[in-house]
């Protein structure tokens, strides 16, 4: 994840979001139910911000697919570096499974704001929607981890391994300028699950996304 403000002006001229997927493996043999998911399948679940460019800036694979996204995000690094100011500037798009922060604007229905925060690639939602797409790719490039091509056999520690490893393996093939898959399809996130809404307690980012809408769009 950049910090450094050159670093971050590059980013922000595209964008940068956050979303999550979960990767398929097989049932441990300890705290099994931990890693059930809401679709009643054993998983890691892979929270991950990208660029513009499909690129990841920042992976966590290490949660248990049971845990709940919010939980895992407040617990990140990345949030940490927004929470202390070590990244002062700009904002992080996500859905509403998230919560809304200073730093962090999910989506809400207000058109003028769904329409000014085109950037570069669409409304909010469709902007943010291209993290699906790059764990899509991802996938797309790395079948072991797409659950529709079956399940990581190995143990929960090895499978995190595994999702950081292609990770970074999909990044060298961006930075290379690697063809994409050609059965694409747009590439549709197979793990990729719908979280409920978040419902804690409201926050200072509730007021600054109202100042957003009302001062700007």
């Amino acid at each position: 994840m950049p910090t450094y403000s050159v670093s971050l002006e590059i980013v922000k001229r595209g964008f940068y979001a956050v979303d999550g997927t979960h990767a398929r493996i097989k049932s441990p043999s300890e705290d099994e139910h931990i890693f059930v998911n809401r679709k009643n399948f054993h998983s890691i679940n892979v929270p991950g911000v990208c660029d513009s460019y499909l690129k990841f800036l920042k992976i966590v694979s290490q949660w248990p697919g049971a845990t709940h996204d919010a939980f895992i995000w407040s617990n990140s690094t990345v949030c940490e570096l927004f929470e202390i100011r070590t990244i002062s500037d700009g904002w992080l798009l996500g859905d509403s499974g998230y919560p809304v922060r200073p730093w962090l604007l999910t989506h809400r229905s207000e058109s003028h704001y769904q329409k000014a925060t085109k950037l570069q690639r669409g409304t909010h939602m469709r902007t943010r929607n291209v993290v699906e797409r790059s764990f899509g790719v991802l996938k797309a490039r790395f079948r072991c981890i797409n659950t529709s091509a079956g399940t990581l056999l190995y143990s929960a520690l090895m499978c995190c391994r595994i999702v950081v490893a292609v990770a970074v393996f999909h990044n060298l093939c961006i930075d290379n300028r690697m063809p994409l898959p050609p059965d694409r399809n747009d590439f549709p996130d197979h793990g990729h699950i719908a979280g409920p809404a978040y419902n804690g307690p409201l926050n200072d980012g509730a007021h600054v996304r109202e100042r957003l809408i009302n001062g700007r769009f």
